[in-house]
């Protein structure tokens, strides 16, 4: 090998690496490097959504299509489990705003209670399905898809694949 040939005379003698560094812009390595160094530890982190005023009729939208991870996107048809009865004090804001995780013990919302009065399901895949509901009436349950309607007990409704949930205020 001559004088400025081999690994150190082609890094010296123009590699993208090397030009990138004479303009005074750092490799990409570099920027890793630095960018690690200058990263706060990973602490845990909490997402809290809380509810500042509790509406007449509270619907709750359940997300039931995924993301596919790059096959497109997915139904997710795993069981929700629901309750008939809902108290979302948890939920609710109290007057300001927690300062720590202890302080999500206070709720706000008082003693609000809700009555489930209805539940949209979507049966099928993402490709091609059927939306149908359960609705209450009085204390009686119905089971409606397009033009018929039945009788359903509380073990059909909670059975449900839900995508929407609407509870009425008691």
């Amino acid at each position: 090998e001559g004088e400025g040939e081999g690994a150190e005379g082609d890094a010296e003698a123009g590699s993208p690496g090397a030009e990138e560094e004479e303009d005074g812009v750092p490799s990409a390595a570099d920027r890793r490097a630095c960018d690690a160094e200058a990263r706060p530890p990973r602490q845990p982190a909490v997402k809290l959504v809380q509810l500042e005023r509790l509406p007449p009729v509270l619907t709750l939208h359940l997300k039931r299509f995924s993301a596919g991870g790059g096959r497109g996107a997915a139904k997710v048809s795993a069981k929700v489990p629901f309750p008939l009865e809902l108290q979302p004090g948890p939920y609710c804001s109290a007057q300001a705003p927690p300062e720590s995780l202890s302080d999500l013990g206070s709720p706000g919302g008082g003693g609000a209670r809700y009555e489930l009065s209805g539940v949209v399901e979507h049966q099928g895949s993402l490709s091609g399905g059927h939306y149908t509901a359960f609705v209450r009436a009085g204390s009686s349950w119905y089971h409606m898809s397009d033009s018929h309607v039945s009788e359903a007990d509380e073990e059909a409704v909670l059975g449900a694949q839900a995508s929407l949930l609407f509870y009425v205020q008691v």
